[in-house]
């Protein structure tokens, strides 16, 4: 009798760890994007949107800061108060360069100067605020095109007080987000909103269940897991449902440097020349491993033609 019941105690302390998926929430493009042009206003309530959703959900966020976005006329005040907000509401700011620099076509000496450029009132505010400032994103996840590149570069942010910030789950919010800018801007596109916010979290679905498959077909568990999402519109509305979603999908939100304590984080990834897939694609790599997928698939057929027509 006691060996049955120990025999269940350990199986409900396995069923439990398994069920404890962890995942942590960075969100790129601060302090918002979009493909259509944006008022003052409508900056201010998507970042309110997006911090309310997070704070309803206990999530603390790092927010990656393209501060050419800052430098607008008239508004560069109000637009480092949005910076500002994030960090009142226990948010952590990081640089994702001046500028959206992407490897694939940029020198490592401009990467450099769009490192250094792009911390000037983030990095302040940061300090301001009692906040950390250590992180880097390199915008469209390029690494680099040849290992001498990449470890020219993160030598450099190395230097710089950064570490390169990893993502492995990410579900084409880009694609629906420009779409959600058309429409919102009364443009036919060829698809409802209506269709448009329904597959949105169809495909959410979906790109979560192929990166856990490839958590466990690389490491036998689910690691923390890294959400890369953007600011933008479409988020600001829909944030509350995609972590609403990402609770049912059974995950428990955890600080960023919490995920990545992980010794997965530890191991190499290469350059990713030109494309910037999921760290768990470039871990596949570097531990010559092959997977049964690789990452999400696309959306709808008809999601993507819209894309392709207007948005490429």
């Amino acid at each position: 009798m006691k060996h049955a019941l120990l025999t269940l105690c350990l199986l409900l302390a396995t069923s439990a760890a398994a069920a404890d998926k962890q995942i942590a929430i960075t969100i790129d493009d601060l302090p918002v994007i979009s493909a259509t042009p944006l008022t003052l206003a409508e900056k201010q309530h998507v970042t309110t949107q997006l911090l309310n959703a997070m704070k309803k959900h206990g999530v603390r966020a790092v927010g990656f800061v393209n501060e050419d976005k800052l430098l607008e006329k008239n508004q560069l005040d109000a637009n480092v108060a949005l910076l500002e907000a994030w960090l009142a509401n226990d948010m952590e700011l990081a640089n994702h360069t001046f500028g959206h620099l992407g490897m694939h076509k940029s020198s490592v000496e401009q990467m450099k100067a769009a490192v250094i450029k792009g911390e000037t009132i983030s990095r302040w505010l940061s300090e301001r605020a009692g906040k950390p400032y250590r992180y880097f994103r390199h915008p469209f996840t390029q690494t680099g095109n040849s290992v001498e590149e990449q470890h020219a570069f993160e030598s450099f942010l190395a230097e710089h007080g950064y570490s390169v910030a990893p993502y492995t789950i990410e579900h084409n919010d880009y694609l629906f987000s420009c779409l959600n800018d058309h429409l919102l801007a009364g443009k036919d596109i060829g698809v409802s909103r209506e269709t448009m916010l329904k597959e949105y979290l169809a495909h959410l679905d979906n790109a979560v269940e192929a990166f856990e498959t490839m958590s466990q077909e690389l490491f036998g568990r689910q690691i923390p897991q890294v959400f890369l999402i953007h600011a933008n519109r479409l988020n600001g509305e829909m944030l509350d449902a995609t972590l609403q979603r990402l609770k049912e999908h059974g995950y428990r939100f955890i600080p960023y440097d919490q995920a990545l304590e992980d010794p997965a984080y530890a191991i190499k990834a290469g350059p990713s020349k030109k494309f910037g897939p999921s760290w768990l694609m470039r871990w596949a790599k570097t531990m010559n491993k092959k997977l049964s997928v690789y990452g999400q698939p696309d959306p709808a057929e008809p999601l993507m033609k819209a894309f392709n027509t207007h948005c490429s």
